[in-house]
């Protein structure tokens, strides 16, 4: 007879691993649920954001106003574009002034590149700092220092021309000319494309270089024979996003053009859209549907040309022997068009905002703080500012977050979801500033429960972060490129989920270079000001608008004033950041308990043998 042993109590193993698989699934199922809830929603916001900010431009073009409560059909906007001889001198006047900045602006950035790259000359390293700081120099504070310097008998400029004797020169220097407006645009300019072409001059082969040499081609010949042509895919798509910011320019030909009469289309739009109520809505959206369908074709140019976000190199490294060089007897004529570059493009409009703001008047032999007392004593003032800071803030972060979303899209993910946020990124480098701040206006007017957020600062935040989104994404999108797959993938083996394995590892190890993303985009914001203009009002406006309305009422040292109190508001806050995040981290590290084990090894390494036991 056979006995069966009976089963010890609470050892049901066979029934605990039929039941395990069923929770497991669950729980992952759950997790899955969630994760679909969490993209899901995730998009719809990416969507609102970035997309359907154009959907209703397009819908606007064709509505009476987006203030209206009665709007109604129409398509008189699209009648009076097309019949306005004014639209096609400003399209034609904004194409060939975009063409002229383009091709000085990349002569520029190609002679600092190589210089960075291929010489060894003093002051070779200031070069990068020196862009870096001109192009997080907001536009309108730029803008109006080279205002103030070449503007007649009380012009810096035109006062040295005249103490060293050019009296026809000093009186004939304007900035607010065509001639100011294109020098002043390329200086800005030249340094976004160098930054751009930079990584592809390093991260050229040197056995180009080479083979050019060994089959007995000069220097010269080889760098322009050789070289340039083989990084001629990189130079297009910088020469392309040069030629698009060109397009999209506002704030340069809005304080140095206006006054002198120049028109582009940009400004343009802008001359539909003042009045408030009485705005051009309409037309204004018409208009801006010509320049979006111009720019959307160049960017789709663009993305063919980098692949996407990739850029042309072709990688190799440079070998020690075809290193730095000397440039000989061009060296002397070398670093003196760099200390000049230096001195007119970055000290010389710097100086000028900081001696304005201490001036009376401008071109005051007297320096005073009366601009500094007045400004601080000014409701409205240091509302602007309160309200700069807060969107700068705020802002930059959200800018920041949406940027690493939009590189790990670029990087990263290779489906279909991938594909949409790459594509839908793009959508705010298809639309100017202008346009961008007159989309999301219908976007939010037309989105239930959004007419609420008109007129807030939270508008000002979304709009300011969808139009710097390609900023920081250029500066976020290499970073992310340098950390491994593998690590993410090791903490997801470990169990961590997705999100947790990025935020722990990915997002760890690129804090600096999120931090300095967010500082650039916070200055960069304090000085847009196509965006403010359209989505702002009385209470929420920024230092960019207020200094704007001094510069056309001639009060430019009140604007200078004002730009010198919020770097030195956003300097402060960035110290006290600094001191916060050090303390911080000497708690926490403080607050870490030592590792038992290794007090553990180490006690037992230190008593006798046989004494632990």
């Amino acid at each position: 007879m056979t006995v069966l042993a009976k089963k010890p109590p609470g050892r049901d193993t066979g029934n605990r691993s039929r039941r395990a698989p069923i929770t497991g699934r669950r729980r992952l199922g759950g997790k899955k649920f969630f994760g679909a809830i969490v993209k899901g929603a995730g998009l719809l916001v990416f969507t609102w954001l970035f997309v359907w900010p154009l959907a209703m431009l397009i819908f606007g073009a064709f509505k009476s106003s987006p203030l209206a409560k009665n709007q109604r059909w129409t398509t008189s906007g699209f009648e009076r574009v097309f019949s306005d001889p004014d639209t096609y001198a400003a399209l034609a006047a904004t194409m060939l002034y975009s063409l002229t900045i383009t091709v000085l602006s990349m002569a520029v950035a190609v002679f600092f590149a190589t210089v960075t790259t291929r010489m060894d000359v003093s002051f070779r390293r200031w070069i990068t700092p020196v862009m870096i700081i001109l192009v997080a120099m907001p536009t309108v504070l730029y803008s109006l220092s080279w205002a103030m310097l070449g503007a007649g008998e009380s012009g810096l400029i035109n006062r040295f021309l005249d103490a060293i004797g050019l009296d026809a020169l000093a009186a004939a220097f304007n900035t607010r000319s065509w001639f100011g407006l294109i020098i002043v645009t390329v200086f800005k300019a030249a340094a976004l494309a160098y930054l751009i072409i930079l990584g592809a001059f390093r991260n050229q082969n040197a056995a180009l270089e080479e083979a050019a040499r060994i089959s007995g081609a000069s220097r010269m010949r080889a760098y322009f024979g050789i070289e340039l042509p083989a990084l001629l895919p990189a130079l297009m798509a910088a020469s392309l996003f040069v030629f698009v910011k060109g397009l999209e320019a506002f704030e340069t030909p809005a304080v140095l053009g206006l006054p002198a009469g120049i028109t582009v289309y940009a400004t343009h739009i802008y001359d539909y859209l003042r009045g408030g109520f009485e705005a051009d809505y309409p037309a204004a959206s018409a208009s801006s549907l010509v320049i979006v369908a111009i720019l959307a074709v160049l960017v789709l140019i663009q993305l063919k040309l980098t692949g996407g976000g990739k850029t042309y190199t072709s990688v190799g490294g440079r070998s020690k022997d075809t290193g730095l060089r000397t440039p000989g007897k061009w060296a002397g004529l070398v670093i003196a068009a760099m200390l000049f570059y230096f001195f007119v493009a970055l000290a010389l409009p710097v100086f000028q905002v900081i001696l304005s703001a201490f001036q009376p008047y401008l071109g005051s032999p007297e320096l005073s703080m009366h601009n500094i007392e007045q400004l601080l004593n000014t409701p409205n003032v240091m509302q602007a500012l309160k309200t700069t800071i807060i969107v700068s803030v705020l802002g930059g972060l959200l800018t920041v977050i949406l940027a690493f979303v939009v590189s790990f899209a670029f990087v990263r993910m290779k489906g279909s979801l991938g594909r949409y946020i790459q594509l839908a990124s793009w959508v705010p480098a298809a639309m100017p500033g202008l346009v961008l701040g007159l989309a999301f206006l219908w976007s939010v007017l037309t989105t239930p429960g959004g007419r609420s957020l008109y007129g807030t600062v939270w508008v000002l935040i979304l709009g300011l972060a969808v139009a710097t989104v390609p900023l920081a994404t250029r500066t976020i999108e290499g970073a992310l490129a340098q950390i491994g797959v593998d690590m993410e993938e090791a903490a997801r083996i470990s169990g961590d989920t997705f999100l947790r394995a990025v935020g722990t590892v990915t997002v760890r190890l690129m804090t600096p270079s999120l931090i300095a993303a967010w500082f650039l985009v916070a200055i960069t914001m304090s000085g847009i000001l196509d965006v403010p203009v359209l989505l702002g009002s009385t209470s929420t406006e920024m230092i960019s608008t207020i200094s704007f309305g001094y510069s056309n009422s001639g009060e430019t040292v009140l604007a200078s004033a004002l730009y010198v109190i919020f770097t030195a508001a956003m300097i402060v806050l960035a110290l006290a950041g600094t001191i916060i995040i050090l303390i911080v981290r000497f708690l926490a590290n403080m607050a870490v308990p030592k590792n038992p084990r290794r007090q553990e090894d180490t006690t037992s390494r230190a008593l006798p043998e046989g004494a632990s036991k």
